[in-house]
């Protein structure tokens, strides 16, 4: 959940508000291409093309994230408002 959305000092500081990504999936995650499903699979926008997918290395198997019980409100408010579905 980005800094200006948080509603507390609680959550910005919260280490399971985060994710270690790379380079470039960080920054489709934060562009709402991609979102993390509650099993920890990184799953691709609808919108995004087979070109795209390719580049960000998600034509094929996707990773997972290795996501803890603390991380899931954090990734369902990230599907709800930022995913681009």
């Amino acid at each position: 959940k980005p800094w200006a959305e948080c509603e507390t000092d609680a959550e910005r500081l919260d280490v399971y508000n985060g994710l270690l990504l790379a380079a470039h999936l960080d920054a489709a995650f934060d562009k709402g291409l991609i979102t993390v499903d509650e099993s920890g699979a990184v799953v691709p926008s609808p919108s995004l093309s087979p070109m795209s997918l390719q580049v960000l290395g998600l034509d094929s198997e996707r990773p997972i994230v290795k996501l803890r019980v603390q991380h899931q409100p954090y990734m369902k408010w990230h599907r709800e408002h930022v995913f681009q579905e």
